[in-house]
């Protein structure tokens, strides 16, 4: 089997600066003209990617299908699809990229929409139909907000990508191409194991006890995670509570030592060298980079 080509940033790149730990938007065609208009097959672990196609034609590669789309259209990519581009005319457009696990956490209580979202979704805008005109809208907001430094610009976004998840799924199904991704059962148990870290939420929780829980083995918990991700599930755990740890870093009041017991990690140097080794920098220094202050650590 040909080992399949992860990133975790966009294409080529194996990092990606969030706004919020949740957004991320760029234009289609630097994308493409960077790679000669050819982005080969990959696959991301841990991101959901919108692109919206205004003018010109590419071809489409998901998982073992071939797909031309022409502006004005949209395609929703979902984390673990094999996917990749070809330019067919010059082509003009937007990447909204939204991390994955932020998607978790905003729609915890929402599973017919997670669901949804673990389809690849192509559709050509029908402008007569508000469902479609409104999900234009809001795309432009992402992308407008994204590029403007506007006053509550990081509260705006995670409102604005809360109503680009809801515009998706109100798409009517007569109005979209939907394709199941492949590998389903595995997606199903990947999921549920993100479910399960969130529910625990405890960094000393053990592998072998979501597997126990999954009612599986703890390598067949391994192989669905790398088959999946490209990670191992100890790598998953320790992506999802500095993920979670990030989130909670902005929040002014909480300690660092509060966050780390929260979080379940041992002690608050255990924690903080787990986070600058991942991340580059300390708690400390990660909270005067995005600003928290009034913090007594």
């Amino acid at each position: 089997m040909k080992k399949k080509l992860f990133y975790d940033g966009i294409y080529g790149e194996d990092s990606i600066e969030f706004i919020r730990e949740i957004i991320h938007v760029t234009t289609l065609e630097s994308v493409l003209q960077r790679y000669h208009g050819v982005i080969k097959n990959h696959v991301h672990g841990n991101l959901f990617q919108v692109f919206l196609l205004e003018e010109g034609s590419l071809l489409l590669s998901v998982n073992d299908e071939t797909i031309e789309i022409n502006g004005t259209s949209f395609f929703a990519i979902p984390r673990n699809v094999l996917h990749g581009m070809l330019v067919k005319e010059e082509i003009k457009g937007w990447v909204i990229t939204l991390s994955d696990m932020a998607i978790e956490r905003m729609l915890a209580l929402d599973t017919d929409i997670i669901f949804d979202i673990e389809t690849i979704t192509i559709a050509k805008f029908d402008f007569e139909d508000l469902l479609f005109e409104h999900l234009y809208t809001t795309m432009h907001k992402c992308i407008n907000e994204f590029n403007n430094d506007l006053p509550g610009k990081d509260f705006a976004l995670e409102y604005l990508v809360g109503m680009l998840l809801i515009r998706l799924y109100r798409i009517p199904k007569k109005g979209k191409l939907t394709i199941i991704s492949s590998d389903n059962a595995y997606n199903i148990y990947y999921r549920r194991f993100l479910q399960l870290i969130s529910e625990m939420n405890n960094f000393k929780y053990p592998i072998e006890g979501y597997a126990e829980q999954l009612s599986i083995s703890a390598g067949h918990l391994n192989r669905i995670c790398r088959e999946v991700s490209g990670k191992s599930p100890k790598d998953i755990v320790i992506e999802h509570f500095l993920d979670e740890a990030k989130v909670r870093l902005a929040i002014f009041e909480t300690s660092i030592a509060e966050i780390s017991f929260g979080l379940g990690f041992e002690s608050p140097n255990y924690f903080s060298r787990l986070f600058k080794a991942k991340l580059g920098l300390t708690p400390r220094d990660y909270r005067k980079k995005i600003g928290t202050k009034n913090v007594q650590d």
